[in-house]
């Protein structure tokens, strides 16, 4: 009787603490952790490596999970495994079988399906002493898992997800772990069904991977994985995940990407529109000013054009007897200078004259002059075969001034330096005759000669 008492007692005390233990949340009922903590997050193949299980609540230390425990590696893009540990929280090893270059998301989960959480770091694989024992993935996978955003994307907070899959023993099971995380979804895809979208409701900063595995506890090849950021309100009202069809899954997909296109082409709409009325606006604007330059420059007239002329010097020879031989310049007879002067005066106050020939010695002034029509057949007569020069344009007489008159009834003193000089005063014109006039602007109404350059007026105005 004390026996069978024991016994029921014995049977109570394990009910209880099962029930204890299953109070707790799935999840955290314990943690796992390397016995060497010189391992980290790097690890070689083909080399045991032992860990321990500990409770979740190292105070009270009081639940382990329920043996036996496996490990679980989710490698990215790759196939995952599970391996048993062993059925000693305290005593459990694992080797990897995973070649170099690999990284790998670990877990370590108990008989029940409760997980000890996550590190909060991808293992990689490093090189080893041997990796005889590595697994190579297989070359042309049966059963696969496909996701609608390529791996290694980021994955915005409440954005769906969307997983196919192909091959494998419906019905499946969705494994979805996060980095630095206690919590594994772990969610059942009912027959009939080979694709299932999930609303991200992950802690932003984080590597999100998920497993599929099938009826026969194979696991997909092709584990997706992303990069998580966007929002930190998870609630995601109004989403749900759910399990659906591939063909249903295209649709929706397509139906999405069509929506973003409309999005992306509504704002390249907006934005390129106003550019292009902004730059019809300025080609217009340029049209505008050119035509209005132009039929401006239309309604100017155009400046004259310039022709191009040449000067061609003559030597003008004057009467070397009018002026003396005092300078050099050989003399000419009385007579040959009186027959050899003529002076013209018309009523229209055209003035003309004529010249000998010029000598060797006789003074010149060189310039050419427009002929003029002031000469007439008896001034040909007169000269005979002395050769003409042509006379000044004729110009009006203008009214002389007080001043000018003045000058023009004095006698002409040329300076002993001048060209035309022949003595200390001017000579008068022999025989009787009018004297030379040279005609100028602001000679006056009694024309007199005036020094060329108007060199010997200061002596006169002495």
């Amino acid at each position: 009787m004390a026996i069978v008492g024991f016994t029921q007692l014995l049977s109570f005390m394990l009910f209880a603490s099962v029930v204890w233990a299953q109070d707790r949340p799935a999840n955290r009922q314990f943690m796992w952790k390397w016995k060497n903590p010189g391992i980290a997050f790097q690890i070689a193949p083909c080399i045991p490596l032992e860990l321990e299980v500990m409770s979740w609540n190292v105070s009270t230390n009081d639940t382990f999970g329920v043996p036996p425990y496996y490990m679980q590696a989710f490698p990215l893009g790759g196939t995952p495994t599970t391996t048993l540990l062993g059925t000693s929280n305290s005593s459990l090893s694992w080797t990897n079988t995973y070649a170099p270059g690999t990284k790998l998301l670990l877990t370590v989960v108990d008989s029940t399906g409760s997980y000890g959480g996550v590190p909060g770091s991808l293992v990689e694989v490093i090189n080893g002493v041997s990796n005889g024992c590595v697994v190579p993935e297989p070359s042309a996978p049966e059963f696969t898992v496909t996701p609608n955003i390529t791996r290694g994307e980021r994955l915005r907070t409440c954005e769906p997800w969307s997983v196919e899959i192909k091959g494998g023993v419906p019905p499946y099971n969705l494994s979805i772990a996060v980095i630095n995380s206690p919590v594994i979804t772990n969610v059942t895809i009912p027959s009939g069904f080979d694709a299932f979208t999930y609303i991200n409701r992950a802690e932003t900063g984080r590597t999100m991977i998920i497993g599929i595995s099938d009826l026969t506890g194979r696991w997909a090849t092709g584990t997706p994985y992303v990069e998580t950021y966007g929002s930190e309100d998870y609630e995601c009202v109004g989403l749900v995940s759910s399990s659906s069809t591939a063909a249903r899954l295209k649709e929706e997909t397509d139906a999405r990407k069509r929506a973003a296109n409309k999005r992306r082409t509504g704002i390249i709409v907006g934005v390129t529109v106003p550019l292009v009325i902004i730059l019809l606006a300025l080609i217009g604007g340029g049209v505008w000013w050119y035509r209005r330059r132009q039929e401006r420059q239309a309604r100017e007239p155009a400046p004259d054009s310039v022709e191009p002329y040449s000067y061609h010097e003559e030597p003008l020879t004057l009467p070397a007897g009018l002026y003396g031989s005092s300078s050099g310049y050989s003399p000419v007879s009385k007579s040959a200078l009186e027959t050899s002067q003529m002076v013209n005066v018309g009523e229209s106050g055209v003035l003309s004259y004529a010249t000998a020939p010029s000598g060797a010695g006789s003074p010149s002034i060189h310039g050419s002059f427009s002929h003029s029509s002031a000469f007439t057949s008896s001034d040909t007569a007169h000269t005979g075969g002395v050769r003409t020069r042509p006379s000044f344009n004729t110009f009006p007489v203008r009214p002389s001034t007080s001043k000018s008159a003045e000058a023009a009834q004095a006698p002409v003193i040329l300076s002993p330096d001048s060209e035309y000089a022949s003595g200390s005063s001017a000579r008068p014109v022999s025989g009787g005759g009018e004297e030379i006039i040279i005609q100028h602007r602001d000679g006056g109404g009694v024309v007199r000669e005036l020094p060329p350059p108007y060199a010997d007026r200061s002596r006169l105005e002495e």
